[in-house]
């Protein structure tokens, strides 16, 4: 299509460069303003490698090569064609274009799903803010304290309890076609349209452009509909593992503080900003991504994770440890007292106590370490080898921290707190970095993990099992004909005792996702968007049903939610037992080097030792 040079240069005059990628990634000035620097947000950069030059209005990476004006840049960044590009870029400068020849007739343009998310954001809160079927929702914001300058800025809106209002509001504007590529409606089975975010209070999703891309809806008090929150499905401009919630409007606070605070919820998070905590930002109703984690350390350089206090935030700041710190962020843990969620913490003790508890809040290998400590027995022989392996494994995933200031002191402190000799403590780590560096990294977004081992699945259902493949398959078996169980393993059972990748990824799952909300397994199959992993899980079910496990977990006679069933007992103590074998080979393969040819073996090592070949063979006698 051929372009004007005058509107191009004039969209490319009106667009600082600096600004435009400033709003993705934080950039610092050099050379007195004429070039910047930052994390390139086109690769994995942990040392900022792209500049951005003010004099020339262009950019490069020097590591991976990506590199133009403001034009390519947004083409690369938003995966969009130069007519899109130009398109935004124009509407950001205020710049009308000519209506021919710069229009795509594509229904399904990013250009044409922005227009209709921005008036349907509009819409809907209007509808909350003057219709009269919005007061419940009016309601249900003013019990949460909202004040009407956060309902403005955040645009919280209302869709009224009818299928087809925004199709007939849409009517003159939109065609069904255009809506559908938003996903502001759906595609009913038996032929035509039905709308989303029925009866819900809606809360607004915006890129960092704060543009709007989809938006959560929340089910008012009384609805007994099963999902409490419900996000837009994925779209060509919404993707939840890429999005975090706010951050148009918290990334100038988290650029002045360096610091940026994620929460768990929408409401958490306007809380926060009411109360002028402004560097707030949560996840959209998903586990943290490596997305997630490489967008927000382009604006911060320290994250706080906030967590409810009770023992689901505690479980839930632990399992994302690991992908932080291999991704070598200063990330702090925050697990707010007496089990308040931000908002009422804000409510009863107001700002400043947060932001105190924000300034001392502890490390996140700090945090570990005392939550190591609280789950095993650190008088122990047992508890204190678990606690040093689990440590370690989480310390060896921070690729940048070997031979760090950082890093010897936390040997240090592990040392002490283990009653163990700092080499010992460094040389296990050596090993542990070792076994990583020959093995891919074991943590995998769920969007690729159906590729990760495709052989190790297929070979599940080919029938060519392991040993420690049925042992597996039949924990995830019960959870699939029981769902409510998953409690009992979440107890005494953590990911790492399952092997099989695919099947240590869907127990991570399962636990993540009984501790939102009461699940059914349909509905935990449902909540996957990744296609193999929900293949898996099917399989599962299909073999679950196969078996009559149903029937198998009820032969006891005991119906009772609290009482762990019998078939379920064995399997956990299977895995248990396993796991127990396998720390007794490894205190033995280490403990023959320390102790040399001819010396005496430690009382302790003897004791343990005795101990579990006992109990191995009272286990062979009963079995």
């Amino acid at each position: 299509m051929d372009f004007s040079s005058d509107i191009k240069e004039q969209v490319r005059s009106q667009t600082d460069i600096v600004a435009l990628i400033g709003e993705a990634v934080a950039l610092t000035p050099q050379r007195g303003g004429r070039e910047h620097v930052g994390l390139c947000c086109f690769h994995d950069d942990h040392n900022p490698s792209m500049r951005v030059y003010a004099d020339r209005q262009s950019y490069r990476c020097w590591v991976c090569n990506a590199g133009g004006d403001c034009f390519s840049f947004v083409q690369e960044r938003e995966k969009v064609s130069f007519p899109e590009a130009l398109e935004i870029l124009a509407k950001r400068a205020g710049i009308k274009l000519p209506e021919r020849g710069f229009r795509k007739s594509d229904d399904g343009s990013r250009s044409q799903i922005y227009e209709a998310l921005l008036w349907a954001q509009e819409l809907f809160h209007k509808t909350f803010l003057q219709d009269a079927s919005a007061q419940p929702a009016r309601d249900y914001i003013a019990s949460r304290g909202m004040s009407d300058e956060m309902i403005k800025q955040f645009r919280i809106g209302y869709h009224p309890n009818s299928w087809d209002w925004l199709l007939g509001q849409a009517r003159g504007k939109f065609k069904p076609e255009q809506l559908l590529a938003a996903r502001l409606i759906g595609e009913r089975d038996s032929g035509g349209y039905h709308d989303h975010f029925v009866d819900r209070v809606l809360f607004p999703i915006r890129n960092e452009r704060a543009q709007a891309v989809g938006f959560g809806g929340r089910i008012l008090p009384g609805n007994p509909h099963p999902a409490k929150y419900w996000n837009s499905p994925e779209s060509p401009v919404f993707q939840k593992s890429k999005l975090v919630f706010a951050l148009d409007a918290a990334r100038d606070e988290i650029r002045k503080t360096e610091t940026v605070l994620i929460c768990e919820g929408y409401t958490d998070v306007i809380a926060c900003h009411q109360y002028g905590v402004k560097n707030t930002v949560a996840t959209l109703g998903t586990a943290l991504t490596d997305q997630h984690v490489t967008t927000l350390k382009r604006f911060a350089k320290k994250v706080v994770l906030v967590y409810d206090g009770d023992d689901a935030g505690l479980a839930a700041a632990e399992r994302v440890l690991e992908r932080f710190i291999a991704q070598d962020v200063d990330l702090r843990i925050l697990t707010l007292p007496g089990g308040h969620d931000p908002d009422e913490f804000l409510a009863a003790e107001g700002a400043d106590a947060l932001r105190q508890l924000i300034e001392t809040a502890p490390e996140a290998l700090d945090f570990k370490l005392k939550c190591l400590q609280a789950k095993y027995p650190i008088k122990t022989l047992d508890g204190r080898q678990r606690i040093l392996e689990e440590m370690l494994e989480v310390v060896a995933a921070a690729p940048k921290s070997s031979q760090t200031v950082r890093e010897g002191l936390l040997m240090v402190a592990i040392a002490e707190k283990l009653g163990l000799r700092e080499e010992q403590v460094r040389s296990r780590l050596a090993e542990i970095r070792g076994q990583v560096a020959q093995r891919a990294p074991r943590r995998v977004a769920e969007e690729s993990a159906a590729q990760l081992l495709p052989d190790e699945t297929q070979r599940l259902y080919r029938g060519q099992l392991t040993i420690h493949d049925r042992m597996e398959c039949e924990l995830l078996e019960i959870l699939a004909a029981a769902p409510g169980l998953v409690r009992f393993v979440r107890e005494e059972l953590d990911e790492l005792d399952i092997r099989h990748p695919q099947l240590q990824l869907l127990l991570g799952l399962m636990v993540s996702h009984a501790e939102r909300q009461s699940w059914s397994f349909q509905s935990f199959v449902g909540a996957m968007e990744d296609q193999g992993l929900k293949n898996l899980a099917t399989w599962l079910d299909h073999q679950a049903r196969s078996k009559d496990l149903t029937a198998k977990l009820r032969e006891t006679g005991d119906d009772s939610e609290e009482t762990c069933p019998p078939f379920l007992r064995r399997s956990i103590e299977n895995l248990k037992w396993r796991r127990e074998e396998q720390s007794q080979q490894h205190r033995e393969a280490s403990m023959s080097p320390e102790l040399g040819e001819g010396s005496p073996p430690h009382d302790d090592f003897l004791r343990q030792a005795l101990q579990f070949h006992q109990r191995r063979a009272t286990k062979r006698t009963t079995a």
